[in-house]
């Protein structure tokens, strides 16, 4: 008798669950819906096409016409919490004219509270990500990477305690565009990028602070085969306030040599001297970049509100006989809710390049249209 009760206990305890579970499943489905006109815009998209993989090229370089096609960040995640431990998953499926798009994954961490602080384990969001803009085009674009800086999802470590977070992440030694000026070079990093953040939201106002650093080495450059060290870091702001309907959001960052560590690399401008390049030699030209971005609006009533806004970014290399190359955008939207959930985003743009690094003009990029999402 006994050992029959310490069986059906034993069965009980196996087939109790250990901890509740939550899990609440969510998506997004998105279409753009645009007229774009490129004009003569060298610049757009051009001429690095490893930081354009995945970003959004709606009809091309010098080209005109209309998007009309499922947005690359359509989505379908989960949020998932068991007490002390939650996390959260979240898959993106790319437009294609056939049945079988491609899916990949924008998110995939694990967080664990431990009382004092909270460790993420996975991919996810990075401290030095600015989302102030409504941006809708281009995948709902935000100003990143003309105006807001984009830390991109990356891999790795993050800790979270008291409105800090403190990341340790991939570090980006991808031989490809970011390196292309490194003749022959092999890139091996021997540190973890590292970023922090520290934010508050208040009633009224919120701000965020943040900053990073990477380092890597680009061994056997050149015919001499020269080991040469690349530094990238970069520190910024951005900080809101809401006058009842209306508010009022700002953004800016400085720092060096972001293409190599993938800040703002999402293709709108030429990355190529927003890095480090190699100065023939021994050494790097390092590239000092710069941007900000401000953002306005007006909630008239719960089914609609009108935001404006603009940003504006700059690189300029160390490399002889290389001007500045700058770039710019505004635009304006209305965000119509027509149920809940169901949302419009009517809208129009301007891109302007600006000159190139070598002087010449690098063209414009105007759109209108709306987006169409619809989240569940």
């Amino acid at each position: 008798m006994k050992k029959i009760i310490l069986a059906i206990a034993a069965l009980a305890l196996i087939a109790s669950p250990a901890m509740a579970v939550d899990w609440n499943f969510y998506g997004s489905a998105r279409v753009a819906t645009y007229y774009i006109d490129n004009g003569d815009a060298d610049s757009l998209f051009a001429p690095n096409p490893g930081a354009n993989a995945g970003v959004d090229q709606p009809i091309g370089i010098d080209d005109e016409g209309v998007q009309w096609e499922l947005a690359d960040n359509t989505r379908l995640g989960a949020r998932v919490k068991a007490e002390s431990i939650s996390g959260r998953f979240e898959f993106a499926t790319s437009h294609s004219d056939s049945h079988d798009g491609p899916v990949s994954t924008r998110l995939l961490y694990g967080d664990w509270d431990f009382g004092a602080a909270s460790l993420r384990v996975g991919k996810s969001y990075t401290p030095t990500s600015q989302f102030i803009s409504g941006q809708g085009y281009a995948e709902d674009l935000g100003l990143l990477g003309v105006g807001t800086n984009y830390g991109r999802r990356v891999g790795g470590l993050q800790l979270m305690f008291g409105g800090f977070t403190v990341a340790l992440l991939e570090p980006n030694t991808t031989n490809g565009d970011a390196y292309g000026t490194f003749i022959g070079g092999d890139v091996d990093a021997y540190l973890p990028k590292i970023e922090a953040g520290w934010g508050m939201t208040m009633d009224t106002w919120n701000f965020n602070l943040m900053g990073g650093f990477q380092t890597v080495e680009v061994e056997d450059v050149g015919p001499d085969e020269e080991d040469i060290d690349i530094n990238s870091w970069i520190i910024g702001a951005d900080v809101g306030f809401n006058f009842g309907p209306a508010y009022i959001k700002a953004a800016g960052s400085y720092g060096e040599n972001w293409t190599q560590a993938r800040w703002s690399d999402l293709g709108w401008v030429n990355d190529t001297f927003a890095g480090g390049v190699w100065d023939l030699d021994d050494d790097v030209d390092d590239s000092e970049n710069w941007q900000a971005a401000l953002v306005g609006g007006f909630k008239f009533t719960d089914q609609l509100t009108f935001e404006v806004g603009g940003g504006y970014r700059s690189a300029d290399s160390d490399v002889n006989g290389t001007d500045e190359d700058e770039a710019w955008a505004v635009y304006g939207q209305a965000v119509i809710t027509l149920a809940p959930g169901v949302f419009l985003v009517p809208e129009v743009g301007y891109f302007d390049f600006e000159d190139g690094v070598d002087g010449s003009d690098a063209g414009d990029s105007f759109y209108a249209g709306a987006k169409w999402q619809i989240d569940f």
